[in-house]
């Protein structure tokens, strides 16, 4: 009997454990090959890519179902961590020094997470509070996010409604992208946790909004659920999320904890 070269979708998904845009992706990036045999209307994927990914998945899940990752909010302990490790995500230019992340955390406590494994720092995402008229000229590149102010940061409590900015959102270069794509993974549940908790508290969030200049950052955000608004920064894309017309589940989830909160603090 000749040996099978290929799996039809249904079976590569099947092995994977993955959605179909899961597996369009692999094909994407290379790590798998399909083809479309003579004669046939679907198109199969090459066996043994299916097989050494699976492998691939295998071992790395197994390693660290012993040490989960911990998504948690930063302490000014972690800062030295995430400096270091914004500069080897997004090169040495217009880094964040340390004395203005602390001041800044000292201003609203609740801005900064990261995300271990074991003790190793992997991943950090920045949540930013600013006011309209910090915000705007940083989109255009009239104001560096290293020369915002304390000041211009406001803090999470009910009242008027926040615009939230994404100040950075990155994971540890020189890793596997089947560990990129799992601690990413991670990092984005963990901030939409921090959004549904904002809700908890009777925090009002108006707009979420976010850049990129790489593809995998704009990838991660459009699959988020942000919708791209123009740019005046040849390079750079900006995106956003309207809450009050969103209906990402996570957004949703938001406004029923927001509902709630503002249902029981009425009476």
């Amino acid at each position: 009997m000749e040996e099978k070269k290929y799996y039809t979708a249904k079976e590569a998904r099947e092995i994977l454990g993955i959605t179909y845009s899961a597996l369009r992706n692999h094909v994407h990036i290379g790590r798998i090959r399909r083809t479309m045999p003579p004669g046939k209307r679907q198109a199969v994927y090459l066996k043994e890519d299916v097989d050494q990914l699976a492998h691939e998945m295998e071992a790395f899940f197994a390693a660290k179902q012993t040490a989960p990752s911990v998504f948690k909010k930063a302490t000014e302990e972690d800062l030295p961590e995430c400096v270091a490790l914004s500069a080897a995500i997004f090169g040495g230019v217009n880094i964040i020094p340390l004395d203005r992340r602390i001041a800044w955390l000292k201003k609203n406590p609740d801005i900064d997470y990261v995300l271990r494994h074991d003790s190793e720092m992997v991943g950090y995402v920045s949540i930013v509070p600013l006011r309209r008229e910090t915000l705007e000229p940083l989109l255009k590149d009239e104001l560096l996010a290293k020369d915002i102010t304390p000041d211009e940061i406001e803090e999470f409590k009910p009242g008027k409604p926040l615009q939230l900015y994404i100040m950075a959102m990155g994971i540890k270069p020189r890793l596997s992208k089947l560990e990129k794509r799992t601690y990413a993974s991670r990092l984005i549940k963990g901030m939409r946790d921090v959004i549904i908790t904002m809700g908890k508290r009777g925090v009002t969030i108006g707009t979420i909004i976010a850049r990129s200049e790489g593809p995998d950052g704009i990838n991660v955000l459009r699959h988020t659920g942000f919708t791209e608004i123009p740019s005046e920064v040849p390079g750079t894309r900006n995106f956003i999320i309207e809450v009050e017309k969103s209906g990402i589940p996570a957004v949703m989830e938001y406004k029923r904890e927001l509902a709630a909160w503002k249902e029981q603090n009425s009476e």
